[in-house]
């Protein structure tokens, strides 16, 4: 069978890897030009010789399925143990561990966290830079050879047997609502309509060779930051950088504002925290993640369309819950679904 996934995050590639593995032709089509989604690293500083994980700074988990690929993961050395070393701050000082915090194990890249991602691409075929605008279904009553054809923004069509919808819920509504007057999906479009995000802004900063904080994360409380990840100590080769969350009341009130004011008073804060050096790095690239952590979810690990001559599915973090577990075991129990139906 011919099977699209659109959207190349960790649902839609461990989605792609167990059905390619199952013997069926898998593409996937991602608008960006890397994979990962939310996964994701950029190359910064001098020689872009530092990497900083601007998406997920590190991540736990809950469930049996994500554990045994935690475990692959680990014993194929791109990830390591993290977490151990997180401070807090409570808007007035920083304290040397944060209440309250999980005693669960959390993990975190060795060598970015889109290594990942690549990791999980070797199995199937991705086209990057192609972002696909709607779908086109023929059913039962089709003269051509698939079951759907994808409609490519560039005007170039791909058929397909079965279609995975691995995107945001809002640009999942935009790709599924294109099908409404044609299949059964309104039930689907209506779920999906009720599914809301939190936005936030992700700051690197990298400072040179700065003598590093000691914690390896910092947990804020009553700031506009959320979190500040120390890059340097996941990676000692490199300068000292780090990754400024922000909060998502933070991100809605500046989503418009000029990217300097943004920075700036990120910064403001970060020094406000941990000193006046922290004003003045010698790079920084700021980032916007309108759909940042799920806010309002679907109790489902997937939806999908019932329909044996034309299946489709949707696939995401926000199935089941909001987290990086969740998005994985979302593509990895449809997957194993259709990998024994069809």
């Amino acid at each position: 069978m011919v099977i699209g996934i659109i959207g190349a995050g960790l649902s839609g590639l461990t989605a792609g890897r167990i059905l390619a593995k199952a013997g069926h032709e898998v593409t996937i089509f991602e608008k960006s030009r890397g994979y990962g989604g939310r996964m994701a690293t950029r190359y910064a500083g001098k020689n872009l010789a530092s990497k900083v994980d601007h998406g997920l700074s590190y991540f736990g988990v809950k469930s049996n399925e994500f554990r045994e690929f935690t475990a692959e993961l680990l014993d194929k050395g791109l990830i390591q143990t993290w977490g151990d070393n997180f401070a807090a701050y409570d808007g007035e000082k920083i304290l040397d561990s944060a209440p309250n915090q999980s005693t669960e194990a959390l993990y975190t890249s060795t060598v970015g966290m889109n290594q990942i991602g690549k990791y999980l691409s070797r199995w199937v075929d991705i086209r990057t830079n192609t972002k696909v605008g709607g779908l086109t279904y023929f059913g039962t009553n089709r003269s051509k050879k698939r079951s759907w054809m994808m409609n490519l923004t560039s005007s170039d069509t791909f058929e397909a047997d079965a279609v995975i919808i691995a995107l945001p819920a809002p640009q999942a509504y935009g790709i599924i609502s294109s099908t409404i007057d044609e299949t059964n999906t309104l039930k689907i479009v209506r779920q999906i309509d009720e599914v809301s995000y939190q936005p936030s802004f992700s700051l690197m900063a990298g400072y040179g060779d700065e003598e590093v904080p000691e914690w390896e994360g910092l947990i804020c409380r009553n700031s506009s930051l959320e979190f500040i990840s120390n890059e340097k100590l996941k990676r000692d080769t490199q300068e000292t950088s780090f990754v400024l969350h922000s909060t998502a009341d933070f991100a809605r009130e500046h989503r418009t504002s000029d990217e300097e004011i943004v920075t700036k008073k990120m910064l403001g804060e970060f020094a406000k925290i941990s000193g006046g050096w922290a004003s003045n790095p010698k790079w920084q690239q700021l980032h916007f993640w309108r759909y940042s952590r799920a806010q309002k979810v679907i109790n489902r690990p997937y939806l999908e369309l019932e329909d044996e001559d034309a299946p489709l599915a949707l696939i995401g973090d926000y199935l089941g819950g909001n987290t990086v577990d969740d998005g994985y075991r979302s593509g990895y129990l449809l997957a194993n679904d259709w990998a024994n139906k069809f």
